[in-house]
């Protein structure tokens, strides 16, 4: 889909913001709401964004994520469709991708302890013994969401940025607040009045119990899933090894992506990688000229460096679903 400056710029509103009203991003637009309306509608027909998610920072509900790469073999058709569909469908699988390089597929598994994640791992295995050759874990300390600023800027603005992990203390919540995450979590656009409906709570209700799970930064923020292979972008993952691991080396390496505005996430992990850094860019050769300048500044402190281009996002869900 060929995209004008008022997709992009709709676009980035939405990465800002999905739950705003169409009205506030028509006067951002300076346009009027049916324009925009017709162009998210456009947006959504031609699948460039496919649902609308919520980042929840499941670590305050006492989860971890662990990265699962895997390798496959003796793949038909009919058995990659099996395993995308038995992914897709899992209570817990955070996020689900295609990619390249050594591995076909990087899982995201939401657990509450290494003995949840096990059994989430011998069930896959188990199902799809004949397929899966290799994978290996990593273990996500800390996720900080960049945006998606090149949409609109040259240059990233200085702002209160998305996470999850970190060192947190677990957050009392009810039932009912667990609902409204669930439905959320897959609706993120859907109005107070609406999710309401579904959940036989009223208005008001919904409103304030949104507003609390924001104050209390389980809510981190609301967001579309784009397919940027419809925009002409590519997604692409660089896993470092640092020679030492110390903060200071880890606060430079951050730092360094400060104003790049094509870098749209960075974790740090536990595991065979300490970081992953994750670039959205529109040719190959700029994510080569990337790679060559990070280690080249870097070169007394990465000991390894790895490209993974990423091909399809299959799923983004933040709410591990057993909570229910």
């Amino acid at each position: 889909m060929k995209l004008d400056k008022k997709d992009l710029k709709l676009l980035y509103e939405l990465e800002k913001d999905a739950r705003q009203p169409l009205t506030q991003i028509a006067k951002k637009l300076k346009t009027s709401q049916q324009v925009v309306s017709y162009r998210l509608q456009q947006l959504q027909e031609n699948k460039v964004i496919t649902e609308f998610y919520t980042m929840i920072n499941f670590a305050k509900l006492g989860y971890s994520s662990y990265r699962t790469m895997i390798k496959l073999e003796n793949i038909s058709d009919e058995s990659h469709a099996k395993l995308i569909k038995f992914l897709e469908s899992h209570s817990n699988v955070l996020w689900l991708v295609e990619c390249g390089g050594k591995w076909d597929l990087i899982v995201n598994f939401l657990a509450k302890n290494p003995v949840q994640y096990n059994g989430f791992l011998s069930e896959m295995q188990r199902k799809f013994k004949k397929i899966i050759q290799d994978y290996d874990l990593l273990l996500t300390i800390e996720g900080i969401y960049r945006g998606r600023n090149y949409l609109s800027e040259e240059r990233r603005l200085v702002r209160e940025q998305p996470y999850f992990g970190r060192e947190v203390s677990q957050e009392k919540i009810d039932k009912t607040d667990l609902r409204i995450l669930s439905y959320l979590s897959e609706n993120a656009r859907a109005n107070s009045v609406e999710i309401g409906e579904k959940l036989n709570l009223t208005n008001n209700t919904i409103i304030s119990r949104i507003k609390e799970l924001n104050k209390k930064e389980i809510i981190q923020g609301f967001k579309p899933l784009i397919h940027l292979e419809k925009i002409g972008y590519q997604s692409y993952k660089a896993l470092i090894k640092l020679r030492v691991i110390d903060v200071e080396h880890e606060k430079k390496i951050i730092d360094s992506f400060d104003s790049n505005v094509n870098v749209v996430g960075i974790l740090k992990m536990i595991g065979m990688w300490e970081f992953e850094i994750e670039f959205e860019i529109q040719s190959r050769e700029e994510m080569l000229k990337l790679s060559r300048e990070i280690r080249t500044k870097f070169k007394g402190v990465i000991k390894e460096f790895e490209i993974l281009p990423l091909y399809h996002e299959y799923k983004y869900n933040f709410f591990p679903r057993d909570l229910l």
